[in-house]
C-alpha cells in the first residue's frame, strides 16, 4: 500500500464521521427544542399549582407533579378541581 493510499483512507474516515456527526446533531436538535419547552411548561404549571390552588396545599409533591405532566401532555385541559 502506497502512503498516499493510506492517508487517502483516513480523509474519507474522517470526512466520513464528520459528516455523521453533524447529521445525527441536526436530527436531535427538533427533540431538544421540544423537551425544553415541556421543561418549561411543567415548572410553570407546578408553580402555577403551588401559588394559586389552595386546596391543593394537602397533596404531596408526587401528586402535584403527576397533575403537572398530564396539564403538560394534553390530558388536563382546564384544571378545575371538585
Amino acid at each position: 500500500m502506497s502512503p498516499n493510499k493510506g492517508s487517502s483512507i483516513i480523509k474519507y474516515c474522517v470526512l466520513t464521521s464528520t459528516t455523521a456527526l453533524v447529521l445525527i446533531t441536526i436530527s436531535i436538535l427538533p427533540l431538544a427544542k421540544k423537551a425544553y419547552r415541556w421543561n418549561i411548561c411543567f415548572e410553570n404549571t407546578l408553580n402555577w399549582i403551588n401559588e394559586k390552588e389552595e386546596s391543593l396545599e394537602e397533596w404531596n409533591l408526587s401528586a402535584k407533579q403527576s397533575l403537572a405532566v398530564g396539564v403538560c401532555n394534553g390530558a388536563v385541559y382546564e384544571p378545575s378541581l371538585k
